[in-house]
């Protein structure tokens, strides 16, 4: 089977005959989604196989991730462009906001859910993460990508210098560290299972316990947790007004 670097020649031409776009934003297209694998994706395929998986891709964009996952994805985008684009294409997305909730998505059909890049764009990210919850099947994963604040001061000055600055305050309306983003993610009724780090792929993996928390990006992988689940509904519950919705 080609891999996802090797079907981007065919996609693009694809791309080209099929976009609804007109031409040079076409071409902004085609170089800026689809001219090479994001480390952070290319990181993902290798680690999980989500080639064959079923993904629910929320906030897919262009389908620059979508188009590389399995039969029976579905994409996620409040943007007319992008699900007129991803449609024409032969994708399969829904237009909803998601801090409007999910409900055109079915329940229980995704084993994976697919959250890059836009936890720190939305209202609710807690509320996200639960209402992705039951869209996924008993065993389904949570894949989160999303930028960290590292931990060392200098590490911080480091990236900066090299244009890597995790939290935006023009356009992010939350910063995480790795701490934060895992209680995110267990409060949301998921067990974390692993943290890693996008840039390190290959041997260099072997690397990731120590650049954890200095690392500026990272994707959180967890599952839902039956348990944790009914803890956290108790709680909330002791916790609700009288009265209250």
């Amino acid at each position: 089977m080609p891999s996802a670097a090797d079907r981007l020649p065919e996609l693009r031409e694809r791309i080209r005959e099929r976009s609804p776009l007109p031409r040079e934003r076409t071409e902004w297209v085609v170089r800026g989604r689809y001219g090479s694998i994001p480390n952070r994706l290319a990181h993902a395929l290798e680690r999980w196989p989500l080639g064959d998986a079923r993904v629910l891709d929320v906030g897919c964009n262009f389908g620059h991730c979508l188009v590389h996952f399995g039969p029976g994805s579905l994409g996620v985008d409040n943007v007319p462009e992008h699900v007129e684009f991803c449609r024409a294409i032969g994708l399969d997305v829904v237009r909803a906001d998601v801090d409007d909730g999910l409900d055109a998505v079915p329940d229980g059909a995704f084993d994976v859910a697919w959250i890059f890049d836009i936890l720190e764009h939305v209202d609710a990210p807690r509320l996200l993460l639960r209402r992705v919850a039951p869209k996924l099947r008993p065993d389904g994963m949570l894949l989160l990508y999303l930028g960290l604040r590292p931990r060392n001061a200098l590490a911080r000055a480091a990236f900066r210098r090299r244009g890597i600055v995790p939290f935006e305050s023009r356009v992010h309306y939350y910063q995480f560290t790795l701490e934060t983003a895992r209680y995110l993610v267990e409060r949301a009724g998921f067990r974390v299972e692993e943290v890693a780090v996008p840039f390190l792929r290959g041997r260099l993996r072997a690397l990731e316990a120590l650049a954890l928390h200095q690392t500026p990006t990272a994707i959180v992988s967890a599952r839902r947790d039956p348990e944790l689940e009914r803890e956290l509904a108790e709680a909330e519950a002791r916790n609700k007004p009288e009265g209250s919705d």
